[in-house]
């Protein structure tokens, strides 16, 4: 019988997978699998769980938002070792599962698992850590992880918005150097966005046009302090909020990308926080996460698959 390990997190969302969890089971069940059942306790704990025993199952799955998932490809890359990995989506926006086309709904997305195939998809590692579609720095990147999880569940995606209209009022701009072998510059910034996705805090298009989830390649944003604050933010925001053009907007692809920055700067890894840091090193490690997206459709994302 093969076996599978289903980590979940039950405060993730609104708390809806405790309504869809024997569905969910029985889903794995009946496809032949012998399913462990690990709920997260806490903060990392995906992580634990999945470095100490995932290299003995067959397939992992895990249900929760995209900080959920960044946990348990942690425990795969800290463990050294890979599975084909499973997502369903229950946090407030779902970037990554937006982008592989992986259902919102619960069931759906369970069976998607049993009847897909096997995607591998570009990683990102900054410094020591690892990222699965977005490390990000500056201006509103820690709206993610600041929001209060009760406001999350009650608000959804509103809650975000409402969070980054609060630090609008509070935008500090950071003076760095960046090279990579596309682009070089130094200057003041106020946000640097290096990302793997069609869409970051629930907006899409955010990241740019012809992103392509398995091409070895970042999409890099980095925003300049406008130079009249007042006057220029709105109009900065909306253009990064639409991926237009702006002035103040750099925009490249990369493999490779290394900030300095005259002080330590807060980071965020898939909403998460990611640490502070003077020195950042970003690498893309291609075609590294082996994950499980639903069978081809006219909806599907245009990937290469391989079956599991």
């Amino acid at each position: 019988m093969k076996r599978m390990l289903f980590i979940y997190n039950p405060k993730a969302g609104k708390g809806e997978i405790r309504m869809s969890l024997s569905y969910i089971l029985e889903e794995f069940s009946g496809n032949g699998y012998e399913v462990v059942v690990h709920p997260t306790a806490a903060s990392k704990d995906a992580t634990r769980v999945v470095q100490e025993c995932g290299d003995n199952f067959d397939l992992i799955v895990c249900s929760g938002g995209d900080g959920t998932l960044d946990e348990v490809v942690t425990g795969m890359q800290a463990g050294r070792f890979s599975r084909p990995l499973g997502y369903i989506p229950a946090g407030s926006t779902n970037d990554y599962a937006q982008s592989l086309g992986i259902p919102r709904q619960m069931r759906n997305a369970a069976r998607s698992i049993m009847d897909g195939t096997v995607f591998n998809c570009d990683l990102g590692r900054l410094n020591d850590s690892y990222f699965v579609y977005v490390a990000a720095f500056g201006a509103f990147v820690d709206v993610s992880y600041d929001t209060p999880q009760d406001m999350k569940n009650a608000l959804g995606h509103l809650a975000y918005l409402l969070r980054g209209i609060q630090s609008l009022t509070t935008i500090k701009s950071y003076n760095m150097h960046f090279e990579s072998a596309e682009m070089s510059g130094t200057g003041s910034f106020i946000l640097g966005m290096i990302t793997n996705s069609n869409s970051v805090g629930g907006f899409r298009g955010i990241t740019g046009k012809d992103v392509t989830l398995n091409d070895g390649m970042f999409e890099v944003t980095l925003v300049r302090m406008p130079g009249i604050a007042a006057v220029d933010i709105p109009a900065m925001v909306n253009a990064v909020l639409t991926g237009t053009p702006n002035r103040y907007i750099v925009s490249f692809k990369t493999a490779r990308l290394e900030f300095w920055f005259d002080q330590e700067i807060s980071w965020t890894r898939d909403g998460e926080f990611g640490g502070n840091h003077r020195h950042v090193v970003i690498e893309n490690l291609p075609r590294a996460l082996p994950i499980v997206v639903p069978p081809e459709t006219e909806e599907t994302p245009e990937i290469e698959t391989g079956l599991i």
